[in-house]
């Protein structure tokens, strides 16, 4: 729940090429050590690259595909999120833009990574949603604009007739893992890699899934008892 004074000042927006100075790093310090692996550099390198890819169009990173969330007109989180068919065309795009963006001799340890990644990371069936993650500013933090930036996920993945939401989240985020089971979220799957716990320090991936028809279901029951 939304507390008081956000719960009536706050919209929801698609986020433009001009969000890309504040949001990118905000949604990057959500997972910056994953963000590391994927990109083969340190923190501060592979935050320009996720900026870079960012501000570029037609990707599964693209700003084309965040929601931004204001209080008072303010910027206060970021969400990048799909449905599943749109997030298969996104994905096949990103490594055309690392291709644009940095030194060829990058190229093969990054391949690498997002293959061991790939490992890992359950695919999202083109019937399901899919949140890449979210992040919300340290100031507006624990004034349930996450949960709200979740639900307007929800929304829009009933908009798309889709059958479940999904979100991968590491073993040692356990705050996050808490909030999304209180949401109806539950772990379907955890794999890992030698190579991704080593370099991520991260343990693993969690794959949390919340059917959509069960959600519904209880929703109209409400409405009916209401």
């Amino acid at each position: 729940m939304l507390l008081q004074p956000f719960a009536q000042n706050i919209t929801l927006r698609p986020a433009i090429a001009d969000d890309v100075a504040w949001a990118a790093p905000l949604f990057f310090s959500a997972g910056p050590a994953v963000f590391s692996y994927i990109f083969a550099a340190p923190f501060d390198e592979s935050k320009a690259i996720f900026s870079q890819a960012f501000a570029y169009p037609q990707h599964a990173l693209s700003y084309e595909h965040a929601q931004i969330i204001e209080v008072l007109n303010q910027p206060a989180g970021v969400m990048i999120s799909y449905p599943g068919f749109l997030k298969h065309q996104a994905d096949e795009k990103v490594h055309q833009v690392m291709a644009r963006i940095l030194p060829l001799r990058k190229l093969p340890k990054i391949l690498v990574n997002l293959a061991d990644l790939t490992r890992i990371k359950q695919d999202i069936s083109a019937q399901d949603y899919y949140i890449l993650g979210l992040s919300v500013m340290p100031e507006f933090q624990n004034q349930g604009l996450g949960t709200y930036l979740l639900a307007q996920a929800e929304l829009q993945a009933h908009a798309y007739s889709c059958q479940a939401i999904s979100l991968d989240v590491t073993y040692t985020n356990t705050s996050a893992r808490a909030l999304f089971e209180r949401l109806g979220y539950r772990v379907m799957c955890s794999k890992s890699t030698h190579r991704f716990e080593q370099l991520t320090r991260s343990g693993g991936l969690h794959r949390m899934v919340k059917p959509l028809e069960a959600s519904r279901h209880k929703e109209a029951n409400g409405h009916k008892l209401s």
